[in-house]
């Protein structure tokens, strides 16, 4: 239970009489000149001496008093400087304890962060479908997806325009869509793109899995609408969703804001529910874009790259390491 908040208290009398304090300084300046004075017409004889030594005498007597006032001075502003640090570190010390005892746990969002969220929990609630979620591997290369399919292989999502499609399969325009979300609760076609995804067992991982990352990435205020990442031509794309990885593809991380990269990688590194979010989206994302790449032509690579789920991709992926391997 915490203690019940106080007023600072005082310093220890050791701290308050550390040091010499501005009288003092001042009566030991006045008792070294007075010494010097007297000293001076005490050994100063005018009439025997010559004009040369009663100047060097008076060098030798001023210039200790001198040295011994600048030396009480700088004593004199050490003392306080000390102590000004004592209690700027009471107060800090203080202050510190009555942040921590007053601030909530948890902070409350910003109303855009609050809307955007409620946006996306629209978009959930108003499908009936439930999302499976299970985790697969695809193939690394195009040959390989052509052929024969190996027993554990992932087969092909069935988009519409294909002949295994079916009718509540989304097409690769619908799947785009989806993968945007709505613009706001007004975005009919945005929800019932959203809802023909979520219908579909397997992209319904991969729109649940980016709705957690969106709602995440915005609670620490980063947004997709404001990243501005460099574009990647769609043969990068296409090459990425082929297996390709390292320097070739090195650019679709094209994230350069530093401050959400600087954010994210933060997030990651200390929030184990958000690294593991980001590794199930990447990797249903890295899923469903190698289905979607074989049936989408470069308009549609370019657009599918503009969502605000491939945002996430590419921010998270550099963060990650993905384009780099």
């Amino acid at each position: 239970m915490p203690e019940p908040a106080s007023s600072p208290k005082p310093l220890a009398p050791q701290h308050r009489r550390a040091g010499l304090n501005a009288a003092q300084a001042r009566v030991l300046v006045v008792m070294v000149w007075l010494l010097a004075g007297v000293g001076y017409f005490w050994i100063v004889d005018f009439a025997a001496m010559d004009r040369v030594m009663i100047l060097l005498l008076a060098v030798a007597l001023v210039l200790p008093a001198l040295l011994i006032s600048i030396a009480l001075g700088l004593a004199v502003t050490a003392a306080q400087l000390c102590r000004d640090i004592i209690e700027l570190q009471r107060s800090s010390d203080e202050l510190r304890r009555l942040t921590s005892e007053d601030m909530p746990r948890s902070l409350p969002l910003s109303p855009v962060a609050q809307s955007r969220i409620d946006a996306l929990a629209a978009a959930q609630l108003q499908t009936d479908s439930r999302l499976a979620l299970f985790v697969s591997h695809r193939a690394k290369t195009r040959d390989s997806r052509a052929g024969q399919l190996p027993q554990d292989a992932q087969p092909l999502l069935a988009l519409g325009g294909l002949g295994q499609a079916d009718a509540d399969s989304p097409s690769p325009a619908e799947l785009i869509r989806a993968l945007h979300f709505p613009e706001d609760e007004n975005d009919q076609d945005g929800f019932d793109a959203l809802r023909k995804a979520l219908g579909d067992a397997r992209i319904a991982p991969l729109i649940s899995a980016a709705q957690e990352v969106l709602t995440r990435l915005a609670q620490e205020g980063i947004y997709m609408d404001d990243l501005r990442p460099d574009r990647a031509r769609p043969e990068l794309w296409r090459a990425f969703a082929q297996g390709t990885r390292g320097p070739l593809v090195a650019a679709l991380g094209g994230i350069r804001d530093r401050s959400c990269l600087a954010l994210t990688a933060g997030r990651m590194r200390n929030d184990p529910e958000f690294r593991r979010a980001a590794h199930l989206f990447l990797r249903e994302f890295d899923r469903v874009f190698a289905a979607f790449e074989q049936q989408a032509d470069d308009a549609q690579m370019a657009a599918m790259a503009d969502t605000r789920s491939a945002r996430a991709f590419m921010l998270l992926g550099r963060v990650s390491g993905v384009f780099a391997r």
